[in-house]
């Protein structure tokens, strides 16, 4: 009973997994082609222009990003971090700094089957994407030392290190 369980569930997740969204590609070159995407588990998405259309192919080689507008407006892009190797993230909040997540499934080692989501936060500063994980650390402070005012809050912990969108948005609104 429990492995028929397990596979009508795995089932169910390929099926709903399976589906396009409406959304806009934004292509390198500058232009931009709206319709169906599909994110690709290795990299990358699929695209059509309709449904009955032949899918296209995408990755950072050709795309700047793109947007999911199927149940309101969720938007990524790739952004090269200090590795070097461009990355597809989420925009959470466009500001003097910018803050982007990447959504990273944790599973139960014993199963294999997905338990839950975390993100793992990314700041833009100065066209410098900076990944700070799950909260800031003593070095990724130095990110908003021209924010005398944050650092003091951070400091008296009225902001946890956890509370990275707080800290992303205080600093966009209260710092120069």
């Amino acid at each position: 009973m429990k492995k028929l369980l397990t596979l009508l569930l795995m089932l169910c997740f390929f099926i709903t997994n399976a589906q396009f969204e409406q959304g806009k590609i934004y292509l390198n070159d500058g232009s931009t082609k709206t319709g169906l995407i599909k994110e690709r588990d290795l990299g990358g998405i699929k695209y059509k222009e309709k449904e009955e259309s032949d899918v296209e192919l995408y990755d950072h080689t050709s795309i700047d990003g793109y947007d999911i507008t199927e149940n309101g407006i969720v938007k990524y892009r790739y952004k090269k971090t200090e590795n070097g190797f461009p990355q597809i993230m989420q925009i959470v909040r466009v500001g003097k700094i910018n803050l982007y997540s990447i959504k990273v499934a944790n599973r139960d080692i014993t199963t294999g089957i997905r338990v839950n989501y975390s993100f793992i936060y990314f700041i833009e500063k100065d066209n410098v994407t900076t990944r700070v994980g799950k909260k800031l650390s003593k070095s990724d402070l130095e990110l908003f030392n021209d924010c005398p005012s944050l650092i003091k809050k951070i400091k008296k912990k009225e902001f946890k290190k956890n509370d990275v969108y707080q800290i992303v948005n205080f600093y966009d609104m209260n710092c120069s």
